[in-house]
């Protein structure tokens, strides 16, 4: 089935993590918004006025599975928003598999269902803030297609390095490399989201893995935690036409923190 044949004209969207949290929240705005919503995750705690897809990310034979549903049921896909991810208290291997390779494989799997003028969208983190100067260490991960090869790469590096900010960063630094070459074969744009800490079920874990006080000093400095209905408008704006000349960019979502740490204070 072509990605251009349709039997539905309101835009197709998909979303990766749409059980809790952000992705719920992504989920519903998309729904609100009068697309026709399919949302994934490993479980949902309740029902929804749009279609639930159960999938465990680790499970490549079933993404793959997916990405042959979607080009085939001929209703036509035009967004995919994969808002995904586990924290560091995890093993390293499914923080790996479900933030950052469940991402690439529905990127690429995707890039050739999704019409002409749709978007992908990804929730990254200002955790992956250092995946420029991590670029060449990320370069082994970004080519790996599966998880035995992403378990061989993370054995050969630092276990000290938090593997949340690894996958994070890999995420940002996958999305701009194919962004170009997505927008010219296929119209597509790429962009990434990077919250701050975020007012969600996994808040709890992040503070195990981060450290209270980086989680307590972002707080401070902004204020408060960020909320889903801060991150989620940002995901639908990026998919949307108003953001059609906007590709291959990672938008931090976190009250200017990380901008007012790199340059410091002024004052006013």
């Amino acid at each position: 089935m072509s990605a251009t044949q349709t039997s539905d004209k309101r835009r197709g969207v998909v979303v990766v993590g749409a059980g809790s949290g952000i992705g719920a929240a992504v989920a519903a705005r998309f729904h609100d918004q009068g697309d026709r919503v399919l949302g994934v995750d490993v479980r949902f705690k309740e029902d929804t006025p749009w279609e639930q897809v159960v999938l465990d990310l680790r499970d490549l034979d079933a993404v793959g599975a997916l990405i042959k549903r979607l080009d085939s049921d001929g209703q036509g896909w035009d967004v995919l928003a994969y808002v995904a991810g586990i924290p560091g208290t995890f093993d390293a291997g499914d923080v790996l598999r479900v933030n950052f390779l469940g991402m690439r494989t529905l990127a690429l799997g995707l890039l050739p269902v999704l019409r002409s003028g749709g978007a992908i969208v990804s929730v990254a983190s200002v955790a992956g803030l250092a995946w420029q100067v991590r670029a060449d260490a990320l370069a082994g991960l970004l080519d790996a297609s599966t998880g035995d090869e992403v378990d061989a790469w993370q054995a050969s590096q630092d276990p000290g390095y938090a593997v949340y900010s690894t996958s994070k960063e890999a995420s940002i630094l996958f999305s701009k490399k194919i962004s170009g070459p997505s927008w010219q074969k296929y119209g597509i744009r790429v962009n990434t989201v990077s919250p701050g800490p975020t007012d969600t079920p996994i808040l709890g874990d992040f503070k195990k893995s981060m450290g209270d006080d980086t989680i307590e000093f972002v707080r401070s400095t902004a204020g408060r935690h960020g909320s889903v209905d801060d991150i989620a408008p940002v995901v639908t704006f990026l998919a949307s036409d108003d953001a059609r000349w906007i590709n291959g960019q990672d938008i931090q979502v976190d009250a200017g923190v990380i901008a007012g740490m790199g340059v410091g204070p002024y004052q006013i």
